[in-house]
């Protein structure tokens, strides 16, 4: 029988959850993610995409990521909530 190896966090759906349920390090993830596409926005406004091309890259990018589980999370910490 195979060994089962114990992690402290896991990744489930693109969400990494820790053994104690908490979302930080998605979070910690996320902001840095944001970061690096803040970083790449400078880098092409400096090559002069216009500022409404930014927003456009910026909406469609940054706040996916920030979204993209919000609504997920925030039922399952409800149900926890209610147990």
């Amino acid at each position: 029988m195979a060994d089962i190896e114990r992690v402290t966090t896991m990744k489930v759906l693109g969400v990494t959850i820790t053994n104690t349920l908490s979302a930080s390090d998605h979070i910690c993830e996320v902001i840095k993610s944001c970061a690096q596409t803040q970083y790449s926005l400078r880098i092409l406004r400096t090559h002069g995409l216009s500022d409404s091309g930014l927003y456009t890259i910026y909406r469609l990018v940054a706040v996916a990521k920030i979204t993209f589980v919000s609504t997920a999370w925030s039922g399952f910490a409800n149900k926890r909530d209610e147990q």
